[in-house]
């Protein structure tokens, strides 16, 4: 029984691991992407 608690945690985790990462790889881009387009549009004026 203690076994599969700590199995059931640890594929919890690593489906939390893989969501989150999932998401800062898409978010992560847009964001420094967004701050250099306004970096260069203030640059510009």
């Amino acid at each position: 029984m203690q076994t599969e608690v700590i199995q059931f945690v640890g594929a919890l985790t690593l489906m939390a691991g893989i969501l989150i990462g999932s998401y800062w790889f898409v978010y992560a881009p847009i964001k420094n992407s967004d701050r250099r387009r306004k970096e260069r549009q203030g640059s510009e004026n």
